[in-house]
């Protein structure tokens, strides 16, 4: 089943999030389905399992990098034949000679990549950028967890406190 998957690495029942939803319902097939493979797999931990993280770095660090920012962008450093122009029209079939025999634009990402190494300038930018953002993140995620800790700690000593 495409909703549920066993992850013997981390020993984990990884599940999407509405297959889990539903299997917090009692009675329902993913609930049953859950309760089989918890019987199979007893020291596995159920988890939600997260998005891959596959595309999504280069998505993060390209934010912004669309057709019109790339036709802007060739507009202001094309050469004076206007050549660089002319490819990205024939890649987004957007030419007099693509229109003629009915072609279709290239996806989006072939046509990123033919930018990017037209411009590595660009690519360099949005990498460093997206360093700086990332390294923002992870530091904004290690102050949350460290308030989360000091505040269980907190509850832990006002625990025992009342203990002693």
């Amino acid at each position: 089943m495409a909703n549920i998957q066993i992850n013997h690495k981390n020993n984990t029942i990884e599940m999407t999030k509405k297959f889990y939803n539903e299997s917090c319902k009692y009675g329902t097939d993913e609930y049953k389905t859950l309760q089989e493979v918890r019987r199979d797999y007893p020291g596995y931990t159920p988890v939600v399992a997260k998005n891959k993280k596959s595309g999504e770095d280069m998505r993060d660090v390209f934010n912004g990098l669309n057709f019109e920012y790339m036709e802007l962008y060739i507009t202001k450093h094309d050469d004076k034949d206007n050549s660089i122009m002319a490819e990205f029209k024939m890649m987004r079939a957007e030419d007099d000679a693509s229109k003629a025999v009915g072609a279709k634009s290239e996806s989006y990402l072939v046509i990123r990549d033919w930018f990017l190494d037209k411009y590595p300038a660009v690519r360099e930018f949005h990498e460093k950028r997206g360093k700086i953002v990332e390294d923002l993140r992870k530091k904004k995620e290690e102050a949350k967890k460290a308030k989360l800790e000091a505040a269980k700690k907190a509850r832990r000593d006002k625990m025992l406190a009342l203990i002693a």
